[in-house]
């Protein structure tokens, strides 16, 4: 009944091992997932297709030929419907009852396999194997056959040209461009109406399945362009070049030896040659594709070192984050990058900086906050790594049921949704998360964010995270100190009715007046919080002036003046100890909130931009509390009364833009 082993048959056997192998992993790797389950019945089906044929073509009783045959047609009838469920399964599209109908047919195309000869009527037999000899409604049944997977391909197709996340588009094109490969394994018919061709449909067929397991298994990554690394893609091209090998050796020797006798065997010998040549060739293609990868991790050097020195030389937080948004959005062309960080009094997440770079997306409030309980917070201290929006939104797709987990990711990706971001890379330090970098796309909708990217970002949210640490460090003994020379300060003013809560006042306008600055300037990169504290510190130089002098009820004199006017000086030297924690901005406020806009002040006669923005702001609101405070030697000024005074002495004593935003503040009922 048998006959010597036929070489012809084992890439049938290859084909099949390799579709159940694949359909056994994913279905293993999640049964939970409709796309596994789904892949799993085409990867069946198509192994049940092949196997049969590996038999068909190692024997000779015609009886068990066309008995192999038709259960190799069994797995025929379901390729197509399972490859359609497939499909829909992995787009997410809700066609249950397609499905049934097509799963209907394939059972109506066995029992005309085993009960009529309409599907096959018997087999061929060729030189180098089996194959069916086709009834009289073979080609119609082709026809039904085929539409599940025309069907298929149009959907892949409409999903592609519908859906935004570039993601999303990236992963549906992977599908959409190599279904039709398998089409060509549709070159195995031929032999069924009589042409002498051996089917090398196990090509196709073994390279698409190559592809789809990629595609199954990796399918979370980002950088799914470059299809297999190095190793992967030699190995791909030695197999593809032993099938060539392989036929040219055993299906067409027929025709080598009719075209020069017995010396066939030297065409053979010349292909392989050639096939190494080629080979040689495609190595050389696989390492370009390396270097093209590694130049694209050495094209961020430049960035690395960079911000590197940023964060050096970074004064306070917001300078940092500044520098960096534009950084990012610049190098890696984003349409959107913004930072939260954390504050440790608050327990707050709080927008420090973000970037917007198209027209149609609305930009966050700058006053944002998000809480520890955040859906997105909790998910990244859980996961402690990038979370991706589409990735979760994918996964939530193709879940048969909800439950606690998808519930709780629903709602993480909500939360992505309303900050507008598709990428979120937590900053740790210390096991704590100090910081949130939220990006979005690419400007160039084609291209995508690699895995190489999402390195580069958890590099810098790392050396944020250290840098930010540092900062919140710097941050408390600043706050401690300011606490105790308030102390002092406040002592100080508690002796006088007049000036008590003075110091306290001018820090909410300053802070005000900066947070409103911030609104306006793209570039205001200062610490709000370094704002504040210089404020309360910018009277402390007068611990050392004389009490006659400070609560003398009436105006002084030139000499009492000029004692007076030792006080920013005097100030200097009382916080000089700790000048190195307080930092440059704290400083120059406190030294220089007497400076006047046209150079007239005092300590320095310091002029327009010269004078440090923390000083210029500190000036404006300084006096309008001090007019605005009863005093027994002059009137006091309402608040619009000194408002008017403050615009009088605008572009000499004040700067003008600082006069205009306290103005903007006391119209909108915003001054506390």
């Amino acid at each position: 009944m048998r006959q010597g082993f036929n070489l012809n048959s084992l890439p049938f056997l290859f084909t099949s091992l390799l579709f159940i192998s694949v359909a056994l992993f994913a279905f293993l790797k999640n049964k939970k997932s409709r796309v596994n389950r789904s892949f799993f019945l085409f990867g069946l089906a198509a192994s049940l297709w092949q196997f049969p044929y590996f038999i068909a073509y190692n024997l000779t009783n015609d009886v068990y030929i066309l008995l192999w045959i038709k259960i190799a047609y069994i797995g025929w009838s379901f390729l197509t419907t399972t490859c359609y469920n497939f499909i829909a399964s992995f787009l997410n599209l809700n066609k249950k009852n397609f499905i049934r109908i097509f799963y209907l047919i394939s059972f109506v195309f066995l029992y005309f396999l085993f009960r009529t000869d309409y599907l096959v009527a018997g087999i061929r037999k060729f030189s180098w194997g089996n194959c069916v000899s086709v009834g009289n409604y073979y080609s119609v049944f082709l026809i039904i056959w085929l539409t599940p997977s025309l069907l298929a391909l149009e959907y892949l197709y409409y999903e592609y040209k519908q859906a935004e996340s570039p993601y999303n588009k990236k992963r549906i094109k992977y599908f959409l461009f190599t279904l039709p490969i398998a089409f060509l394994a549709l070159i195995d018919l031929l032999p069924n109406y009589g042409v002498n061709i051996y089917p090398l449909g196990f090509i196709p067929l073994m390279l698409f399945g190559i592809a789809i397991t990629y595609a199954i298994i990796r399918y979370r990554l980002l950088d799914i362009e470059i299809i297999i690394k190095k190793v992967s893609l030699i190995a791909l091209g030695f197999a593809v070049l032993t099938s060539i090998l392989y036929a040219a050796s055993f299906y067409l020797q027929p025709y080598f030896s009719a075209l020069i006798g017995k010396n066939w065997i030297i065409l053979p010998i010349l292909l392989s040659l050639l096939a190494g040549i080629i080979m040689l060739r495609f190595i050389n293609f696989v390492r370009q594709i390396e270097e093209d990868e590694l130049s694209k991790k050495f094209a961020y050097r430049p960035l690395l070192k960079k911000e590197a020195e940023r964060i050096s030389v970074a004064k306070n937080i917001n300078e940092l984050v500044a520098y960096l948004v534009r950084d990012l959005s610049s190098w890696v062309r984003l349409d959107y990058v913004g930072i939260f960080i954390f504050d440790a009094q608050t327990k707050r997440f709080f927008l420090a900086r973000s970037i917007v770079r198209t027209k149609g997306r609305e930009k966050l409030a700058p006053d944002l906050s998000i809480t520890l309980h955040n859906p997105l917070v909790e998910q990244l201290i859980k996961v402690k790594k990038p979370i991706i929006r589409s990735e979760i939104e994918y996964y939530l797709n193709t879940q048969s049921a909800s439950n606690g987990a998808t519930g709780f990711l629903a709602r993480v990706v909500k939360a992505m949704e309303t900050l507008g971001t598709e990428i979120s890379i937590p900053s740790f330090c210390e096991g704590e998360l100090l910081a949130i970098i939220n990006i979005g796309h690419k400007l160039n909708a084609n291209e995508i964010i690699t895995a190489e990217d999402l390195e580069i970002f958890t590099s810098l949210s790392n050396n944020i995270a250290r840098a930010v640490y540092g900062f919140m460090l710097n941050k408390e003994k600043i706050r401690l100190i300011v606490a105790s020379q308030n102390t002092i300060i406040s002592a100080m003013e508690a002796k006088d009715t007049y000036t008590r809560g003075h110091s306290e006042r001018v820090a909410n306008y300053t802070f005000l007046i900066g947070r409103e600055l911030q609104k306006q300037l793209r570039n205001f990169s200062y610490d709000l919080n370094n704002l504040k504290w210089s404020a309360q510190l910018h009277d402390v130089g007068k611990i050392s002036i004389p009490d006659s002098i400070l609560f003398k009820p009436g105006p002084l004199t030139e000499e009492e003046m000029a004692k007076m006017r030792e006080h920013p000086v005097n100030g200097m030297k009382i916080i000089s100890p700790v000048k190195e924690w307080l930092g440059e901005d704290i400083c120059a406020g406190v030294l220089g909130h007497h400076e006047n806009f046209d150079g007239t002040g005092y300590p320095f006669k310091q002029k327009g931009e010269e004078i440090h923005i923390f000083a210029r702001i500190i000036r404006v609101a300084d006096s309008f509390d001090a007019m605005t405070t009863k005093r027994l030697y002059r009137p006091t000024f309402t608040r619009k009364e000194a408002l008017a005074e403050l615009n009088d002495y605008k572009d000499t004593a004040f700067d003008p833009v600082i006069v205009e935003i306290l103005e903007k503040l006391y119209n909108a009922n915003e001054l506390e």
